[in-house]
This record gives C-alpha cells, sequence and structure tokens, in this order.
C-alpha cells in the first residue's frame, strides 16, 4: 500500500492516531499556523493570506530520531485527484516533492508549471530529533487543493520512519507509512493572517528544485556491472506470491530443475521471518490471523508492502497473500464461465481446483476448541439479512450460492494460522532436490533474444546484477510476480505498448530484439468498496482493536492452544447478492464484508464484484520506475454505479422495516432521514470509496492475440505470452475477468492449472507457435502424462503441514 491508499484507507476504517486540531506559532520563523499534530511527533501547519488567492504557507514537521522517514500532507481525505506534499531529509537537508494521486495508487511526481515549493530556510532544518520543511507553496490553491472561497477543509497527513528508497531523488518511492495516518477538519479561518505577505517574503524563491539522479528500477542501483550465473534451470519463477509458489512447486515435482526468485524477504515463523510478535516469539505478524487488519498500522514490518506498485501489492515471501485480510472465497462457475476461454471454463479448471482445495480447504471456524469469539456483530447483521429474504450457506461448500445468501467468513486459516502456499505448498517443493528459492532479488526483465527468452537479469540484495538462464531449447520463465508488477518485467523485456516501452530507464539493458507490440496493461480491473456504518436499535459490545494488538494474557493462553479470539480474521460476517442495472441490463454481483468497529455499530463494506464493467489502463509512470493507473477504474461507468445505487435503495428500505434491528448511520454520524435513498446514500459514502486491491487483466489471457488488430490477449491458454517461445504469466495478471468474491482463491486455483498447462507442453517450441516433443527431466517426466491428476495425488501428501509451535 502507497501512501495514497494509506490515506484513503485511514477514512475508510476509521484509522486515527491521538492527537488534535491546533493554532501555533512557529518559534523559529515566527510565522502562525492552523493544522495538526500527533501525540508521537508529527505536525502540519498551513498559513494564508486574508483573502486567499493561489498561495500558501506549509510546514510539515516529522520525527526522526536518526534523520530518517517521510512526512505528507494530503489536501482531501479521499485522495482521488488531489495534491500531496511530501518532505523527507536527505543528510542535513530536506526534501520536498509534490505529488498527485490519480486515485488510490502510488502518488507521482507533481509536474503543473505554475506550483513551485520554496524553502523558507529558518524552518527547514535537521536534527536529532525530527525535521521541518517550511516553504511557500506558490500556485498550491488550484483545482487540485481547494477554492480560494472555502471556509472549511478536510486534510490528512501521512508518515514514516523508514527512508525513502532514494533520498536524493524528489520522485524516490515511499517507504511504507507505518509510523501513522489520519484525517482532520480544519476552519480555514484560522490559518489566515494580515502578516502572510512579509512571511512568504522569507521564501527562498531563487533556490532550484533538487535535481534527480538518473532513474533506476526502486531500491536498486542498475549501473552495477552483469555477471551470469553458472547454474541454469529447467524453469525460472519470478515471483514468490501464491501462484508463483504453487507453480514452482508443481513445477519441481516433475523432477525438473526449477529456481524460485522473490523480490521480498521471509515472512511467517517458519521461513525465517523477522517480525515476531512481542507475547509469541514463535509467530510473526504474518502468521497470526487476527493480526490481519492491522498490518497496515503495524510497525514491526514497515517493508511489507511494495513501493512501486500502483496499489497495495504485499513484496515478501507469499506476496500479497500474506498481508491481505484472510478472506477465501472459493469461486462460483460464473467466474470462469462467463469471460474466460475455452479451456479455461469452470468444468475444465475443476480438477485443478479440486487439488488445490484438498490442499488448502479454507475454514469458517479456525479455534481449535470450536467456539467462535466476538459474534455480537454476526447476531445482530444474521437476523437482520434472515428477515429480508437472506439464507444461511456455507461458502466452502455451496460456491454457486451468491445471491441473498450470508455466511460466517470462509477465511484461508490452517492449524489456526495464515494458511496458504508458504505453509502447503513451499515446503514439499524445498525438500526436493531441483528446488531453489532466492529471497531478497528483485527481478528486472526478461532477457530476450526474438522469440526466445534465455533467462531473467536480477538485481542482489547487495546491489550487483546477474543474468540467470534456463537451459537452451527446454528451459521456460514463468512471471508471476502480481498483476502490478509483472506488466513492468514486460515492458522492461520490450513486450507492451511503444508508449510504456519509452518510459522504460535508460539504465535498464533493453533487449536487442524488437518489441513485441501486446496489449500489456489495458483494461485492468479492481474490485471497488464503499463503506456503510449502522447503529444496533439494541446494545452490543464490540472488542476493541486492542484486543488484537495488544491481546490480554487470557487470549494469549488461549492462541498457545490454537483457540480464542487470535485465531479468528477481522470479518464477522459476509454476504452476496446481485442486482441487474437498468441501463445495460447487466448483472453484477455484490458482496459484503462486515465488523463491529465499536460498541452498538457495525460497518459494512460492500463490493462491487463480478460483472462490473469499470477499468483503466495501468503504465509507467514519469519515471519508468513505478507501475501507476491512467484513469480509474472504481465506478467510472453508469452501469456499476446504478448497481451501487440498486443495492442501496434495497438497503435502505430493510432498515426502514418497523422491526429492523439495524439503522443507517450518515458520514456525518447523523441519523439517516426518513427520505433517504440509493443515490442518496451513494452520495453521502462516496468519499469511502477504496480499492479492493484485486487486481486482474494487466496481461489478459484469451484468443485474441494482441499482436493482431483489435487483438486484447497477451497470454494464450496455455499461458505463454503472444510472440515469445517460452515465456509464461501465471498470476491474477493472466486473468480474464474479476470473480465474485476476493481473488485469494481463484489465483491459486487458476496456478493449479496453468502448472499443468505448462508441464503438459514438454520441451520449448522453435519458433513460437508448436510445442517440442515431450522429454524426460531427471526422474520424472514434463510430460502432460506426468502432469495429470494421478502425479498430482501422488505428490500432494509430500508438503509438510506445518503445526504452529506455539508458546506463550
Amino acid at each position: 500500500m502507497k501512501i495514497a491508499a494509506a490515506f484513503s484507507m485511514a477514512m475508510a476504517l476509521g484509522a486515527s492516531a491521538a492527537g488534535a486540531a491546533l493554532k501555533y506559532t512557529d518559534a523559529n520563523t515566527g510565522i502562525s499556523f492552523a493544522g495538526y499534530s500527533d501525540d508521537k511527533g508529527l505536525k502540519v501547519g498551513m498559513a494564508l493570506p486574508d483573502t486567499p488567492e493561489k498561495d500558501l504557507i506549509m510546514q510539515i514537521v516529522g520525527p526522526a530520531k536518526a534523520g530518517a522517514g517521510w512526512a505528507g500532507f494530503d489536501f482531501s481525505s479521499s485522495m482521488t485527484g488531489k495534491m500531496l506534499l511530501i518532505a523527507w531529509p536527505n543528510g542535513k537537508n530536506v526534501m520536498l516533492s509534490p505529488r498527485i494521486a490519480t486515485g488510490y495508487v502510488t502518488p507521482s511526481v507533481y509536474t503543473a508549471t505554475d506550483v513551485k515549493l520554496s524553502p523558507i530556510p529558518k524552518g527547514t532544518f535537521v536534527n536529532d530529533t525530527h525535521y521541518s520543511a517550511t516553504f511557500l507553496c506558490a500556485g498550491c490553491i488550484n483545482k487540485d487543493t481547494f477554492s480560494a472561497t472555502d471556509a472549511d477543509g478536510v486534510f490528512a497527513y501521512a508518515y514514516s520512519t523508514t527512508p525513502v528508497t532514494t533520498p536524493a531523488d524528489p520522485s524516490s518511492a515511499l517507504s511504507y507509512h507505518a509510523a501513522g495516518f489520519s484525517g482532520f477538519g480544519m476552519s480555514l479561518a484560522d490559518a489566515k493572517s494580515a502578516d502572510f505577505a512579509k512571511w512568504a517574503a522569507m521564501a527562498d524563491t531563487s533556490a532550484a528544485p533538487p535535481s534527480a539522479p538518473a532513474p533506476s528500477v526502486p531500491g536498486t542501483n542498475l549501473t552495477a556491472p552483469i555477471r551470469t550465473s553458472n547454474t541454469t534451470y529447467d524453469y525460472i519463477v519470478a515471483g514468490g506470491g501464491p501462484a508463483g509458489i504453487i507453480a514452482a512447486s508443481r513445477l519441481a515435482e516433475s523432477g525438473a530443475s526449477v529456481l524460485l526468485v522473490e523480490r521480498g524477504h521471509a515472512s511467517t515463523f517458519s521461513t525465517g521471518g523477522k517480525a515476531l510478535m512481542s507475547w509469541n516469539s514463535s509467530v510473526t505478524q504474518f502468521d497470526v490471523p487476527s493480526m490481519a487488519y492491522y498490518l497496515a498500522s503495524s510497525t514491526l514490518d514497515s517493508t511489507q508492502y511494495c513501493a512501486d506498485t500502483a496499489s497495495q501489492a504485499g513484496c515478501l515471501l507469499g506476496g500479497s497473500g500474506m498481508v491481505n485480510a484472510l478472506m477465501f472465497v472459493k469461486p462460483q462457475d460464473a467466474d470462469f464461465d462467463d469471460h474466460w476461454p475455452a479451456g479455461w471454463k469452470a468444468a475444465d479448471v475443476k480438477a485443478a481446483s479440486d487439488r488445490f482445495f484438498e490442499k488448502n480447504p479454507g475454514t469458517d471456524m479456525s479455534s481449535a476448541d470450536g467456539k467462535r469469539y466476538d459474534q455480537g456483530a454476526y447476531d445482530v447483521l444474521s437476523s437482520f439479512f434472515k428477515s429480508n429474504g437472506f439464507s444461511s450457506v456455507e461458502p466452502l461448500k455451496e460456491p454457486n450460492k451468491k445471491v441473498d445468501v450470508f455466511a460466517h467468513p470462509p477465511w484461508l486459516i490452517q492449524d489456526h494460522l495464515r494458511g496458504g502456499p508458504v505453509k502447503t505448498y513451499l515446503p514439499a517443493a524445498q525438500a526436493m532436490k531441483g528446488f531453489s528459492m532466492r529471497l531478497n532479488t528483485n527481478v528486472v526483465r526478461a532477457v530476450r533474444q526474438a522469440s526466445w527468452t534465455s533467462g531473467i537479469e536480477v538485481q542482489n540484495e547487495d546491489g550487483s546484477r546477474e543474468i540467470i538462464n534456463v537451459k537452451p531449447k527446454t528451459g521456460k520463465v514463468i512471471l508471476a510476480a502480481g498483476a502490478l508488477s509483472t506488466p513492468r518485467i514486460l515492458f522492461y523485456s520490450g513486450i507492451g505498448p511503444e508508449s510504456e516501452i519509452k518510459k522504460v530507464p535508460s539504465t535498464v539493458t533493453m533487449t536487442n530484439s524488437s518489441r513485441i507490440d501486446l496489449p500489456v496493461g489495458k483494461g485492468v480491473q479492481d474490485h471497488t468498496i464503499l463503506t456503510v456504518s449502522m447503529k444496533t436499535k439494541q446494545p452490543m459490545k464490540s472488542l476493541k482493536s486492542t484486543a488484537f494488538t495488544a491481546p490480554s494474557q487470557t487470549d494469549i493462553d488461549l492462541f498457545a492452544q490454537g483457540s480464542g479470539v487470535l485465531t479468528q480474521a477481522g470479518q464477522r460476517l459476509n454476504f452476496w447478492t446481485s442486482v441487474k442495472s437498468p441501463s445495460d441490463g447487466k448483472t453484477r454481483f455484490i458482496q459484503g464484508t462486515c465488523n463491529s468497529p465499536a460498541d452498538d455499530e457495525v460497518k459494512l463494506k460492500v463490493y462491487l464484484t463480478h460483472g462490473l464493467t469499470s477499468s483503466a489502463d495501468l503504465g509507467l509512470d514519469a519515471t519508468g520506475k513505478i507501475t501507476e493507473l491512467q484513469g480509474t477504474p472504481w465506478l467510472d461507468t453508469k452501469g456499476d454505479v446504478e448497481a451501487i445505487q440498486v443495492f442501496f435503495d434495497r438497503l435502505v428500505k430493510m432498515t426502514a422495516k418497523p422491526n429492523s434491528t439495524l439503522s443507517i448511520k450518515m458520514k456525518d454520524g447523523s441519523a439517516a432521514p426518513a427520505n433517504l435513498t440509493g443515490a442518496a446514500l451513494y452520495a453521502d459514502v462516496k468519499s469511502s470509496q477504496a480499492s479492493g486491491s484485486h487486481w486482474v487483466r494487466s496481461a489478459r489471457m484469451g484468443l485474441d492475440d494482441g499482436r493482431k488488430a483489435n487483438g486484447s490477449a497477451v497470454v494464450d491458454t496455455n499461458t505463454k505470452v503472444y510472440g515469445t517461445d517460452n515465456l509464461f504469466v501465471v498470476d491474477a495478471s493472466m486473468h480474464a475477468d474479476l470473480p465474485t468474491g476476493n481473488t485469494q482463491a481463484i489465483v491459486m486455483v487458476a496456478a493449479e492449472h496453468a502448472a499443468a498447462k505448462i508441464l503438459a507442453l514438454g520441451g520449448a517450441a522453435g519458433n513460437g507457435t508448436a510445442a517440442a516433443p515431450c522429454k524426460k527431466l531427471r526422474r520424472r517426466r514434463s510430460c502432460a502424462s506426468s502432469a495429470g491428476p494421478a502425479a498430482h495425488r501422488r505428490h500432494m501428501h509430500r508438503g509438510l503441514v506445518l503445526s504452529p509451535h506455539m508458546k506463550a
């Protein structure tokens, strides 16, 4: 998650740090500010003239014991289309960087020519305890901030104590905002002063903006010489997320030599993760189910999120499967049948699905003692939905029931800890002679010679560059870096639209082959989330967040036995339904995940899912270092907005019934008016709109070869990139459609199916079209006969299921 998503999440989840709005006079400059400070040393302030026009003065103060970190001010709470002002220390200097958030995405550098940041020297410094940036922001009252006539403003801040990726680069990627983030309201009258012109004259307007060094891949230095590894592999899998681990494990079962490369660090305790819980030194924050809702604000690890992607993504072993909220929604048949090509329909993937769910069954009962904890929200909501025609289902057993149903949440929890391929596939793969894994190794590009991919270029943790090759004629490279990172690897490999290839940094060694013109990044989709708060009409108790982040000894002791509230994720009830949009007649599905953030209150996170039509393109930012959205893929079509409004109409009517146990709470805390409509409720909660971070289709699979006129597919039904002999994509990038629920389960089912298809190809083709004859590899064969269900069943139980080694 990036700074932009951080701010929006603060609003959506109600996150805040202890602090207050304030008026203060800065002792160093004498400037009077109105702003906000928290209890950890963060302070932001604004000064305005009596009659605002275009200019303002800002102060951003960030705590930094070692002169590290960054702090940012946001001109809104909803983020979309608003400017951000970021400051961080670079040695004894302070860097200033204006950014723009085009959505819930990584903020790019703000390039409007009429905006200039000029430091006020007396208020700009770095010392042993904090750094301060005080500056004139000329041209900053504009369409991307606020109006000069506004009486009030709703703003936000976020900050981190972890250094930015490249402190000397004003366009640097930002580290995660683990130190704090929140929104606040402010009267702009409190910021006005007749002394503004005197203060503005203190600014050094002659100071040139800091120059950026030559662009480089975030976190890397692509100026080191490249060496070539002496070891070659049958398969190289780039990306150690859920899909990559599954693909690498299944490929290794064939007896082939497989290298799995992950850019991040170890995650779980069993893999050597270091983010240990203070109350239990044998589990990390990624193991404990109750922490799934609180990873974004945890200070145990501030490097688990990618710093160079257009939205939240996990950059650690297990990928986004280690940082998600553990929702495990088994796909309904329509999720494959509606838009996936032949060979990928529900019936086609059933065998793969069965193999996957046998190893990863999921659960709605995660506590070993057979009890469900903190069930106030479920009791209230289940009664509410049942009285309005919804029925109770078991979604892991009845995946095709997705209309007017509710359930205890299905979670990917196994043995009372976070489950998934890191626990169920990886140990078995590591026991195989031909399997190797490298962490903290960033894949920069696939190395191509015309249609043949000879290997990958990586940047190692020490900054060295290396080319690792696959075996000549038969080897294969599989990209599994995720829907937001795989496109960058393709762009850096000379594959994609010309507009994006041109942005690739000059320090990247591009292939000397011609570009393969494919629609990489075109038409990506994501679930949209809107949050509705509701009040209970009868008293209901809810656990405070500290019950999960600073648990009691009783709960710690229960967890040591595999039981209690700490073995549960944060959701308390799920519901599903569908609506038909009036304008286009298309059916769109709705998912809800619900919990209780406070006594007598429940929160519904309403997702628009399968059937939505909004999309946007994904490309590189101006530096070529970060993937960014080129448009907004959330509620961007009339039919999608109608779907939400139709469902909200129904929700309003449900709460208006005389026997309703719930009432809608408006954004300002007031009760819903008697004449509330679905359209009015949508308008009220629209500022809570957030990304589901469930990205798909950035390298879409299809039969329509994207190299041809009107072709939209990047990979074929074997997941092979069109125009290549042996380059594949196995992650959410290749998905042809958004599923009804969270993407976690369907991504892994698809990876199982993809691995079998790749194995069935045998040796690599010579011309990018025909498969070579099957060839023996070591003890087993890499042919279809050895990759079928029987072979998978034979090796399925070789995976070691690690029981939690828990101690209080």
